[in-house]
């Protein structure tokens, strides 16, 4: 049985088709781009040595300090760029970077990839918990508009997610 305070994750198949409102999508985009900001800031720093090149301080701190979605954007490929010129040094490389980033903007790619529900990466978790909270506080009709993005048929992640859902009912 899963945790009982983890959200359905199904309202993230409605971000995925871009059926809610501008009132939740627009702010659950800039959340997600500013929390794929946060991982690869945080996956680079945690290796970041004292000694670490000038140019790979500057690039991580440009990055830090970029607020809209070009920025920052820019500043996650001119950073992976850089980290892969110091690959021996900090670990790292480009592709990870990319990964990192990938995962925060796409959470319901993620559930895509898992077969056990029960155990899903705790960045969709994350990103579920933030669309529930962005719903409820402009009273939009979660089940309804699951209802009709079920009835289109063509989404087998939340087809599986359904069923998921099912046997977890008494």
């Amino acid at each position: 049985m899963p945790d009982p305070t983890r959200p359905d994750l199904r309202i993230l198949a409605l971000a995925d088709s871009g059926l809610l409102p501008e009132s939740v999508q627009k702010p659950f985009d800039d959340w997600r781009v500013l929390r794929a900001r946060d991982a690869v800031v945080n996956a680079v720093r945690k290796r970041l040595k004292a000694d670490a090149d000038p140019m790979l301080v500057f690039m991580l701190e440009r990055l830090e300090a970029a607020e809209d979605d070009r920025g920052i954007f820019e500043g996650i490929y001119a950073l992976a760029e850089v980290v892969d010129l110091h690959r021996v040094r900090t670990g790292l490389h480009s592709e990870y970077l990319v990964l990192v980033m990938a995962g925060r903007l796409n959470p319901y790619g993620l559930l895509a990839l898992t077969t056990d529900f029960d155990h899903v990466p705790a960045s969709a978790v994350e990103a579920a918990h933030k669309l529930w909270e962005l719903a409820t506080a402009h009273n939009v009709n979660v089940r309804g508009l699951l209802a009709v993005r079920a009835e289109a048929g063509d989404d087998p992640t939340l087809e599986r997610l359904q069923a998921y859902y099912n046997t977890l009912l008494p």
